[in-house]
């Protein structure tokens, strides 16, 4: 959680910035339900990206996760499983992310060349049918989905 000063640096960072539509909506839904568990930065970029930053536990780690909706049809929820995995671990780690992108249709997992394991869940919205229901959804069914999956990921980084 972030303090009451921390929140006013970020407030003062972002003046003048506007977020999108579906931001709004989900900022909103995350005060309606009194859920502060995210910091939020407003990207200046085409697609005025609003990021929500929080972390993630699985098995006793806390994962960094985002949440980032712009004014494309797609929001992701990003989480960073892992980093610093060691290059003699990553072709075995990359064959079982493989089996497991055909797996399971809505998790996408990927190894970035600096050796760190993401995983992205795609939900499409636009504006008139964004439901911020149905990222808390995601994200409750992406936390189920890393406890079962996560041992064998980090079996396969630590090369047990």
């Amino acid at each position: 959680m972030l303090s009451e000063m921390q929140n006013q640096e970020i407030a003062t960072e972002q003046a003048g910035k506007q977020m999108n539509a579906k931001a709004e909506k989900f900022q909103k839904s995350l005060e309606d339900n009194n859920i502060n568990l995210f910091s939020t930065e407003l990207i200046e970029d085409t697609l005025k990206s609003s990021v929500f930053r929080s972390r993630i536990e699985v098995k006793g780690q806390q994962l960094p996760a985002v949440i980032i909706i712009d004014e494309s049809i797609f929001t992701i929820i990003r989480t960073q499983i892992v980093t610093g995995i060691d290059a003699d671990k990553r072709a075995d780690l990359l064959h079982c992310v493989n089996e497991m992108n055909e797996k399971f249709k809505i998790f996408k997992y990927y190894l970035a060349e600096d050796g760190t394991l993401l995983m992205d869940v795609c939900i499409p919205f636009v504006d008139e049918t964004f439901d911020s229901n149905m990222i808390h959804l995601m994200v409750d069914v992406l936390v189920r989905h890393l406890d079962e999956t996560y041992p064998r990921l980090m079996q396969k980084v630590w090369g047990v």
